[in-house]
């Protein structure tokens, strides 16, 4: 679990590592289209995610700890997120919108 910043309690995030079988560009690509469903599929059931982790996969080392060490060397790790449950706050007011015809200019035909 990790802990929230400002009371230092859990917060029930968890982190989340997205791997692939093998380490090539092709690989690569599917990861990213991988995670465009996981985040997708987090915003649907309500969960949060922070902005996925990549820098710290860019160090060879880092990889290699973390596909040894947590991941078994079963997978090559790809990126880090963090998902959880957003906390609980006042209902945001929703954001002004622009009338659709302020925003489109329509050609003759």
């Amino acid at each position: 679990m990790i802990e929230q910043a400002d009371s230092g309690e859990p917060d029930g995030a968890v982190l989340l590592v997205l791997g692939t079988a093998s380490d090539d560009p092709l690989s690569q690509l599917r990861a990213g289209e991988a995670l465009s469903a996981v985040l997708l599929h987090a915003t649907e059931v309500g969960l949060a995610t922070s902005c996925p982790l990549s820098q710290p996969l860019e160090v060879g080392t880092s990889r290699v700890v973390l596909r040894a060490e947590v991941l078994d060397g079963t997978v090559s790790p790809q990126l880090v997120m963090r998902v959880g449950w957003a906390p609980i706050v006042p209902p945001l007011r929703p954001t002004p919108r622009r009338p659709i015809d302020d925003t489109i200019e329509r050609l003759p035909v």
